[in-house]
């Protein structure tokens, strides 16, 4: 009776094992599944970022070199680019259903346990940058930009990377009005620009730092998924 009893509790034990393993399998994969989607999202969103600390450091180079009045049509594309920034907008589902339900145990690799409460942490932590850009872009620099440039003719060259079916329509024609900004207010255009990089620069580093953890934890993910084959 006591030899059934324990074979009872070892094919129990058995059970209870295969299930927390395919428990395993299917968390595993979950998170397979979505970070790969970040991290196609994030090479986006950096692709995008980058474009507009480009056109940031081209703007402050026609600034400088009193080319303003020269070239209005680059102008015009300028200010339109330097405002076309991204957010990346992480997808959370599975890692925060493990996370929150305390599914989080089934995974027996400690430290890739650890690196999934780290990303949410790093998340939370870049949205700040995230918002700081975005107010000064809309509360200092928009202001200033619309006092002294005509910004609707950006809308001849304007194009925004996530329209995918071309939606967007554009206008047609120039604004009839033109830019008025005295040379004497050259250097708080050149600040306004600089502070907008400045912020931008936060945004794209705490970018290009997820897509490394991203990169590392995909592997330790790939890496328990070939244990299981």
């Amino acid at each position: 009776m006591v030899i059934g009893i324990l074979i009872a509790l070892q094919i129990n034990t058995w059970n209870q094992q295969r299930i927390e393993n395919n428990e395993e399998l299917e968390i595993l994969l979950g998170l397979k599944d979505e970070f790969e989607n970040n991290l196609e999202e994030l090479n986006f969103s950096i692709t995008i970022n980058t474009k507009v600390t480009e056109a940031c450091v081209q703007l402050t180079q026609l600034i400088r070199s009193n080319s303003i009045a020269n070239d209005s049509d680059l102008l015009d594309d300028l200010l339109v680019r330097i405002g076309t920034f991204n957010s990346f907008d992480a997808q959370t589902g599975v890692s925060s259903e493990i996370v929150n339900s305390g599914k989080l145990t089934l995974l027996k690799n400690d430290a890739l346990r650890t690196r999934i409460i780290n990303w949410l942490t790093l998340l939370i932590d870049q949205e700040e940058d995230i918002l700081f850009r975005s107010d000064n872009y809309t509360m200092n620099m928009m202001p200033f930009l619309m006092k002294h440039f005509p910004l609707a003719n950006g809308e001849l060259t304007k194009k925004l990377p996530f329209d995918k079916k071309k939606y967007l329509q554009n206008y047609q024609e120039k604004s009839p009005f033109k830019f008025n900004i005295a040379k004497e207010e050259y250097l708080e255009f050149e600040n306004q620009i600089w502070h907008h990089k400045h912020n931008n620069d936060y945004v794209s580093i705490n970018e290009l730092n997820l897509k490394d953890f991203l990169k590392i934890t995909l592997q330790m993910i790939e890496e328990e998924l070939n244990k299981k084959k």
